[in-house]
């Protein structure tokens, strides 16, 4: 059957016009992305083939034949680059890819320009291969949009066709003549016309897909970010009710304390001047630690806090907070003691590590009844030491379990002798235990016990 060939060139001429103008319009008003413009390019070079295959008896050899495969091979491979670049990455791999069998498949083309059979082979081959690998490139990117997909399974099945293809009019040798109209042939220029198409229409498909998943992804961004916010909120409005409460009470302690025995020193017996000055003293050891606490959590919020690992021997640390924890414990007539053997050295941050003991003993010491015992036991493990802080206080049921070392949550309670606390020790424990690679937890008997439990590197010996 003889087809009227100028005819159809200039069907898919006009369809590739509308094509180009179709992309042109995605790129000014929805998607201003480099890749567009590779493909528009694209079609616009096999455009400019088909007009000029079209006019073949009227223009030179040159023109119909060596210029106008030379636009058809290239707009191959911009047309496929312009597709497997959908994500916007410049995939240079494949850039050089297809600029060296672009070379190859034009100086074949060169080659066997006198062959009118291999000439038409080369191009089936050529579009097999360029759209072949922006299939594979589709179907194996990590990012599996439904219409990259699609369209991979498309080019495919067309790249087996133009193949299947090729083999016919292989065999059919010096005798094919595409004027003809053989049913491949015919087959061809219904597939080529529903590809070019379906690949326009899908490509576009495919942005709006990106486009769906980027406001998806954006829309999670700005939850987390809200929640991060109301986490921000929570922080500020816990550190102004310490500066507001619980740093203004010991003040208030020291400054009437010290008020009276100014106004009444003579008035006073020993004794009492010694429990006043006790008072304050113990006051004033409180809000350092307070001061402290709130200092090493304002610099661990912002990132400004210095992390300095180094060997340290475990019983000499411990043995140092003991001492100094020693004269409140006193005061309750709580007695602290430990057990940590001396040959237990640990990769620690030395200020961290004291933070977090001084902040433990302290809180076993508010919770612990007067005649009270508290201890300090670590165990070596295979890879870490475990330390436990140890008391027979008060305990806690499970509803206050779950509420520690989260600031959203953590609230202040009176110790046993109605000592006041900020509730920013526990947190802070947990962020330099963390911040080490170690873990902190608690298990407890409410009226019974407390065991403050966390892990650090250990260093074995060589």
């Amino acid at each position: 059957m003889a087809i009227d060939y100028p005819s159809i060139l200039l069907f898919l001429a006009i369809n590739n016009l509308y094509i180009i103008t179709l992309f042109t319009y995605q790129y000014f008003y929805h998607h201003k992305k480099w890749y567009l413009w590779v493909f528009i390019v694209g079609i616009l070079f096999q455009t400019i083939a088909l007009i000029l295959v079209g006019n073949r008896n009227t223009l030179p050899f040159f023109y119909s034949v060596q210029l106008s495969n030379f636009f058809l091979i290239s707009s191959f491979a911009l047309t496929s680059f312009g597709l497997v670049s959908f994500d916007g990455k410049i995939r240079k791999n494949i850039l050089w890819l297809f600029f060296v069998f672009t070379i190859l498949f034009y100086s074949s083309f060169l080659a066997t320009a006198e062959s009118k059979t291999i000439r038409i082979i080369i191009q089936i081959i050529a579009s097999s291969f360029f759209y072949g690998t922006g299939a594979f490139y589709l179907l194996i990117n990590k990012n599996k949009y439904k219409f990259s997909i699609i369209l991979s399974i498309v080019l495919i099945i067309y790249s087996i066709f133009q193949l299947f293809r090729a083999s016919i009019i292989y065999s059919t040798g010096p005798s094919y003549d595409f004027m003809a109209g053989s049913t491949i042939d015919n087959w061809y220029l219904i597939i080529s016309v529903f590809v070019i198409s379906a690949s326009s229409i899908g490509f576009i498909m495919l942005l709006k897909e990106i486009d769906q998943k980027t406001i998806l992804l954006k829309n999670i961004i700005i939850e987390q970010d809200k929640v991060k916010l109301e986490e921000l909120n929570i922080t500020k409005d816990k550190l102004f009710s310490i500066i507001a409460h619980d740093l203004r009470s010991p003040f208030n302690n020291i400054l009437g304390f010290s008020d009276l025995l100014i106004n009444n020193l003579k008035d006073y017996k020993i004794a009492q001047q010694e429990r006043y000055l006790g008072i304050i003293n113990s006051s004033a050891k409180n809000t350092l630690v307070l001061l402290d606490n709130l200092l090493n959590w304002a610099n661990s919020q912002t990132g400004n806090i210095d992390f300095n690992p180094k060997k340290l021997i475990l019983s000499s640390v411990v043995s140092e907070i003991i001492e100094l924890s020693n004269t409140v414990a006193i005061t309750k007539d709580i007695s602290l003691i430990h057990n940590c053997p001396q040959d237990i050295e640990v990769s620690t941050d030395e200020d961290m590590l004291k933070a977090v003991l001084r902040n433990l003993i302290s809180n076993a010491i508010k919770f612990t009844n007067p005649g009270g015992k508290i201890s300090v036991i670590a165990i070596k493990g295979q890879n870490q030491i475990e330390i436990t802080v140890s008391d027979n206080g008060v305990g806690m049921n499970e509803n206050t379990k779950n509420k520690l070392f989260r600031i959203e949550t953590n609230e202040s309670t009176n110790g046993t002798a109605n000592e006041k606390g900020s509730g920013l020790g526990l947190i802070l424990c947990k962020e330099f235990v963390e911040k080490q690679g170690g873990k902190i937890w608690v298990e407890s008997e409410e009226g019974k016990r407390s065991d403050f439990k966390f892990t650090l590197p250990l260093i074995k010996p060589e």
